[in-house]
């Protein structure tokens, strides 16, 4: 039995909220008066609850998004949308309302696009279609590099970018992450270690701060929507903005090329050829940052996910984690 990948097991931070019908007619209110024929959960996230309303009157079916984790998230995600709907596909937001008036989390109405997560297609192994979606992530992603701020921070209100502070910058933070008792603890003295020197000995290879574009900072087939069109497999929708921040691409590269080794070789490459396919070259060590700005994220996810409360996760997270760590000289 092929070990499971691309989050596919991994525990939710929160259960989904419980919505009835009649509540989500009323959040849905300012947008529309039709009357709901079904609301239905969607299961893929692990944080926000989203749900696919249709109508009995053959209204376009649109999604409901809560959003449960961050209660600024959706003014960021608005702005977002705003700042990349004529660049990236991305769903329309029809209405948003994130004063919690009527409900105790901030939500969306967002438009219902027609596809299958780019997750479920990768799993299927057919190289060819795999192919297809890597070359259209590093497409997509190849955009969202040129769209540039004056330094590297945190979103607040339309996307004005608040610059890390000295704790947050790369090195800083993930020295901060391996001295936290919880990474610690689950990653076990020897890797802990390990992990230690090798962000020491290559830190000087750490994106530099002020080298900031738009990111994702949760680009994975998990967060992207593709559809066969013409016989090839495009993506028609990148889903899910609410950790995007003035950062680097090379976050996002190592986000999608996570669980390369997993998959075919055509995965990275195709996902190379994509960012490269308007003539940018990839700086010599693009691999090795990449890996770096993803054990950033790993060791945070390892922060907030011990192995008590998500098993799962924190078992798949630490692997990767080894993986970084004993194939360094390979990348």
């Amino acid at each position: 039995m092929d070990e499971p990948i691309l989050k596919t097991h991994w525990e939710r931070f929160r259960s989904h909220v419980d919505l009835t019908i009649m509540k989500a007619a009323t959040l849905l209110a300012p947008y529309t008066k039709s009357t709901i024929e079904n609301l239905v959960i969607l299961s893929d996230g692990c944080a926000n609850s989203n749900f696919r309303v249709t109508f009995k009157n053959n209204d376009k079916p649109v999604v409901l998004r809560i959003y449960m984790r961050d209660e600024i998230a959706i003014s960021r995600e608005v702005a977002i949308h705003k700042l990349v709907g004529n660049s990236i596909p991305i769903p329309a937001i029809l209405y948003a309302d994130g004063h919690c008036k009527i409900f105790q989390y901030p939500y969306a109405i967002m438009e219902w696009v027609d596809g299958t997560l780019m997750r479920e297609v990768i799993l299927k192994k057919e190289e060819q279609a795999i192919s297809d979606c890597s070359f259209e992530a590093g497409k997509y992603l190849n955009i969202l590099r040129q769209m540039t701020f004056s330094c590297g921070g945190f979103f607040q209100k339309e996307l004005e970018v608040l610059p890390f502070r000295d704790e947050d910058k790369y090195l800083p933070f993930v020295l901060y992450l391996l001295s936290d008792h919880i990474v610690k603890e689950n990653l076990g003295s020897v890797l802990t270690h390990n992990v230690m020197d090798l962000v020491n000995t290559y830190s000087d290879i750490l994106p530099k701060e002020n080298e900031a574009n738009l990111t994702h900072a949760d680009y994975d087939p998990a967060n992207m929507l593709v559809k066969k069109i013409d016989n090839r497999w495009k993506i028609v929708a990148i889903l899910d903005w609410e950790f995007a921040f003035s950062g680097t691409y090379l976050m996002d590269m190592g986000m999608m090329l996570r669980y390369s080794h997993k998959l075919p070789t055509c995965y990275e490459t195709d996902f190379i050829a994509g960012i490269q396919e308007s003539g940018f070259h990839l700086p010599n060590n693009w691999k090795k940052q990449s890996k770096l700005m993803d054990l950033i994220c790993l060791l945070n996810l390892v922060r907030f996910n011990p192995a008590s409360e998500r098993p799962n996760l924190n078992r798949d997270v630490v692997s990767l984690i080894k993986h970084t760590v004993e194939n360094w000289k390979s990348f």
